[in-house]
């Protein structure tokens, strides 16, 4: 095996978290009789968007994260709700879905019966990432789940690395990659930390950041080239 540890991201390179987040926001808005329009979800990936970037820079804390985007997104349409209470009422929900990316499944449990070992390393708040991996069946083929809600430091800072790669037995950095969509968090804390890294760009974006990965793929199973 090349890379006998993998590390994987789990939103948007395993779990389909657009499909989920798009799922649980439409019921919160309707159910706080709030319009789930296309609009409505465009205005609140934007400031979701923005608040994540924030927080992986440590501008922000994550109970801050919970208030600041309904907080943000509710001023911008001009409707008066709680944003505490809709960041509830949408986490609850978030947390409910299992919807993985094609191919995800099929990678992981090859990999697992192949003895590959894996972690699943996630910037996400502990209340729905934990749940959603249940749900999903997921967590029996990790032999590590760092979520940075749960350790207090994110991706692509090297205390969330480090804790991981203590977490792992602290294997050859050689022998391990980091595979994910972000090149913010993914990438950069892979490099940041000295172990190969491979982009997963499924809609073939031009990369406009300095963080160079070792290698890019733009379907899950073009990892098999690489392994």
């Amino acid at each position: 095996m090349r890379y006998p540890w993998i590390l994987f991201d789990a939103d948007d390179t395993l779990f389909d978290f657009k499909r989920s987040a798009r799922h649980a926001l439409a019921q919160t808005l309707e159910d706080h009789k709030i319009e789930a329009s296309e609009t409505h979800f465009q205005i609140y990936e934007t400031i979701n968007h923005e608040v994540w970037l924030a927080f992986e820079r440590l501008e922000i804390t994550a109970t801050e994260l919970r208030k600041i985007r309904f907080e943000r997104f509710l001023e911008v349409i001009g409707e008066y709700r709680d944003p505490l209470e809709l960041n509830r009422y949408y986490l609850n929900l978030l947390s409910k879905t299992r919807f993985m990316l094609d191919g995800a499944i099929d990678l992981v449990e090859s990999l697992h019966q192949k003895n590959y070992r894996m972690g699943l390393i996630t910037n996400g708040l502990k209340e729905v990432q934990r749940p959603r991996i249940a749900q999903a069946k997921m967590d029996k083929y990790f032999e590590v789940i760092v979520v940075s809600d749960e350790i207090g430091v994110s991706k692509p800072h090297k205390g969330f690395f480090e804790y991981t790669y203590v977490e792992m037995g602290r294997p050859d950095k050689a022998e391990v990659i980091v595979v994910g969509d972000s090149l913010n968090s993914d990438i950069q804390g892979g490099i940041n930390f000295g172990v190969d890294t491979c982009w997963f760009n499924p809609r073939g974006a031009t990369n406009l950041t300095d963080h160079q990965p070792t290698y890019q793929i733009q379907k899950l199973d073009e990892l098999w080239e690489i392994l």
